[in-house]
């Protein structure tokens, strides 16, 4: 697993890094804080519920005002139970039932961000600050699977892939300080992130428990929060008197 990690970690900084050598405009690092929460057969379809802490760290690296790609790590908390409060369970069995989860993910990706705007144009810097954007691209989730064994069961690291988009908004509130808001979602191609061992309720079989879901058949989680980054490297640009 810590040989896995390292090497995704490793691509990662290599890939923004080969950017950054050939066409950047400049490199920006921060820090990103909110909330995160998952969304799957025990929460089809409420936003933010049950929502946990997240907090990770970023690297974009900007190749001109309309284009970035971004790398992340980000450290996060779902959660989920069941029953959920204002669902209708159609019997007895269904509505006596319940059960719970908390696990803790990381989640590493790499990102093509667009701006709407054109933002922090090195000749127009005044009339550049703020732009909506969106994002998607690759992304990694590592977490401890539960596995069953001759001893009953265990959690063990895992890695999947997991799909990932957003949106948000960017400002430039000084010459060097840019202030985020964005909304991250991640798609996976497994349904057990909300599993946690053998009990009355299994949520990887949705009818199990009576709550079929077919848009939530792999489980989703998603994080929402500001991010603050600094300038830490920026590329001459050369006078531009015509402009």
């Amino acid at each position: 697993m810590r040989c896995k990690g390292h090497t995704i970690l490793v691509l990662i900084v290599t890939f923004l890094s080969s950017v950054s050598v050939f066409s950047q405009e400049r490199i920006e690092g921060g820090v990103f804080l909110g909330m995160s929460y998952y969304n799957g057969d025990l929460n089809p379809s409420k936003q933010f519920y049950n929502a946990k802490p997240a907090v990770g760290a970023l690297i974009r690296v900007v190749l001109n005002e309309r284009l970035a790609f971004k790398g992340t790590l980000t450290a996060l908390e779902i959660g989920g139970s069941y029953p959920q409060s204002g669902l209708q369970y159609p019997s007895a069995s269904a509505r006596s039932s319940s059960y719970s989860f908390k696990r803790s993910l990381a989640d590493f990706s790499t990102q093509l961000e667009i701006n709407f705007f054109e933002y922090d144009h090195p000749f127009r810097r005044k009339e550049t600050r703020f732009t909506p954007f969106i994002s998607g691209g690759l992304a990694y989730t590592v977490y401890r699977r539960y596995e069953s064994n001759d001893s009953g069961g265990s959690e063990n690291p895992h890695f999947i892939l997991s799909l990932p988009f957003g949106a948000g908004v960017k400002w430039k509130a000084t010459d060097w300080l840019h202030v985020g808001l964005e909304w991250n979602f991640r798609k996976t191609f497994v349904d057990d992130l909300d599993f946690m061992g053998p009990g009355d309720i299994n949520p990887t079989d949705p009818y199990g428990f009576q709550q079929p879901s077919d848009w939530h058949n792999n489980d989703w989680y998603s994080f929402a929060g500001v991010s603050l980054t600094m300038d830490i490297f920026h590329r001459n640009v050369p006078c531009n008197a015509g402009y």
